[in-house]
């Protein structure tokens, strides 16, 4: 039979001579979860133990597996503390290392008692790996605050077996220890003739690095180190802070990303950046990735008067060495232009004419009000004369009407623009407006004075003046219309229409009844002549 030599593990058979009933429990008592061998240290016992009150002590007994349960056992162990808490009603009590004198697995029965005297007994509670023990010794990560420099770093460690009776360690050659990095990044390594390994790595992100060991002899791991990049300072350097365009322009940003190293400021290269509205709240960022010289360039076409745009980091990818709240600010004012959308000039027989015109502006949103001026040159290039300003505003459509007119020449809307509001002016198209003169030459109703019940003869001579033309000439085949009005009478009548002869003359003769005043009027002309008439002429009937 198997004899405990040192610690403080003693005889059991005494102890566990009261059990009555193996594998029954009080029904107030400890519940026992498991008991098994400690990972970090093979034999140290750890207890799981679900109860109400306090847990006033822990007794394991331990027997070679496969053994039976009243077999007396091998070692008692009674030095047990409370590990950690699982939860309010549940924890972990562990006992200090056991010396045995032969290696080998073991059956663990537990006793737990809790404050009140109530007493749970588990046979077969778990299994102590009595065993020569692969450990990860001496781990260590250098540098464990890598920069943006010194990416790579080095993970070392050695592998050992410890034997659990004496504590004594040997050096474990050839063992393949598997590496973890930047939380997810694995590396193999294998141990040399004294078990040393060691393993590098470029840091990405940083995180926890460990080692972990699962051969023949069993799983081993290494304590978790946390590796952190130390973040270095950015900042950027743009050629060009302000800029002024015109409305339709783009806008093209530029500069350079540098981080500090010391005292000195040194180009990032291969970094994403974006560029997008300061503040904003609907966001369309544009993109851009530094050069090997760590350049950039962002291209925009801005809107508004005035805009302000942040240079920057976009949310992802993260970038572990260096900081990222740097930020630079780009205002750009913006002149607006303007364009007339809309503008007709129509010229009626009177020479009057009615003009429509709309303006917009382009580059930012306003209705403001303005002033439109309609314009006027003989020639169309040079002397442009303003015959009327118009208040209106942009976007919407204004309509004159009755503006005297010539017989030939160019109309056009014109817009200043604004200083203050830097806005561009603009000039419409050119429109040309002609029609040719008409007059009735000696018109003439006689005679005069005239009896009454006598015929009074109106007649006269039809003449066309074509556009640019200082000569008149008859105009054969028109209508003439013959009017009167009577003597202390406001109101014109027709009295006849007659048609010119191809040398214009006319002539109609009328029955005498009142005194009146006669004209011959060409008063429905096509759509290239004005209305034209003759003298009037006063005749008294007697």
């Amino acid at each position: 039979m198997r004899r405990i030599t040192r610690g403080l593990v003693t005889a059991a058979a005494v102890l566990f001579s009261t059990l009555a009933i193996p594998g029954t429990a009080h029904a107030a008592g400890p519940t026992v979860k498991s008991a098994y061998s400690d990972q970090a240290d093979w034999s140290v016992i750890d207890v799981r133990l679900n109860y109400s009150g306090e847990i006033a002590k822990v007794t394991a007994a331990l027997r070679p597996v496969g053994s039976g349960e009243s077999e007396t056992p091998v070692a008692t162990v009674t030095d047990f503390t409370q590990k950690y808490w699982v939860s309010s009603w549940e924890g972990i009590w562990a006992s200090q290392p056991v010396h045995l004198d032969s290696l080998g697995d073991y059956t663990i029965d537990i006793e737990a008692t809790n404050t009140a005297g109530e007493t749970t007994v588990q046979k077969n509670a778990g299994t102590l790996r009595y065993q020569k023990q692969p450990v990860i010794s001496g781990f260590a990560v250098t540098p464990t605050e890598p920069d943006i420099e010194h990416r790579t770093v080095t993970a070392t460690g050695d592998m050992v077996l410890r034997d659990p009776s004496t504590r004594e360690t040997v050096p474990l050659p050839g063992a393949t220890v598997d590496l973890t990095f930047d939380q997810n990044e694995d590396r193999t390594a294998v141990t040399d003739d004294a078990g040393h390994f060691s393993a590098a790595h470029e840091v990405v992100e940083g995180g926890w690095t460990f080692a972990q060991y699962n051969g023949d002899l069993g799983f081993a791991t290494s304590p978790w180190i946390d590796v952190r990049p130390k973040a270095a300072p950015t900042r950027f350097v743009l050629d060009k802070s302000s800029f002024h365009v015109t409305a339709g322009d783009k806008v093209n940003v530029t500069g350079t990303l540098q981080y500090q190293s010391g005292t000195e400021w040194k180009p990032l290269s291969g970094i994403p950046l974006e560029m997008d509205y300061k503040d904003c709240t609907t966001c369309n960022p544009v993109e851009s990735t530094t050069d090997a010289s760590g350049r950039f360039s962002f291209v925009r076409s801005p809107y508004g008067s005035k805009v302000v745009y942040e240079v920057g980091f976009p949310p992802y990818p993260y970038n572990a060495f260096i900081q990222r709240t740097a930020t630079a600010d780009v205002t750009v004012a913006v002149t607006a232009t303007t364009r007339f959308t809309e503008f007709t000039a129509r010229q009626d027989k009177y020479a009057r004419l009615e003009i429509t015109g709309s303006l917009d502006v382009i580059g930012r949103d306003t209705s403001d009000q303005i002033s439109v001026d309609i314009q006027y040159s003989a020639n169309g290039t040079s002397g442009w004369a303003t015959k009327k300003t118009v208040r209106t505003s942009f976007g919407s459509q204004f309509i004159v009407e009755r503006l005297p007119g010539y017989t030939d020449g160019y109309w056009r809307l014109r817009y200043a623009g604004s200083t203050t509001k830097d806005i561009k002016g603009t000039v419409s198209k050119s429109l040309r407006k002609t029609r040719a003169l008409t007059r009735i030459k000696d018109a003439n109703a006689s005679p005069e004075p005239v009896y009454k019940g006598r015929t009074i003869t109106v007649k006269g001579v039809l003449q066309e003046r074509a556009v640019g033309s200082s000569t008149w000439k008859a105009y054969g085949g028109r209508k003439v219309q013959l009017l009167f009005r009577p003597k202390g009478k406001s109101t014109w009548y027709l009295m006849a229409t007659v048609t010119t002869k191809t040398n214009g003359s006319f002539s109609k003769g009328f029955t005498a009844k009142e005194d009146g005043t006669w004209v011959p009027v060409h008063l429905y002309p096509d759509g290239k002549h004005f209305v034209g008439d003759g003298r009037e002429d006063y005749v008294d009937v007697r």
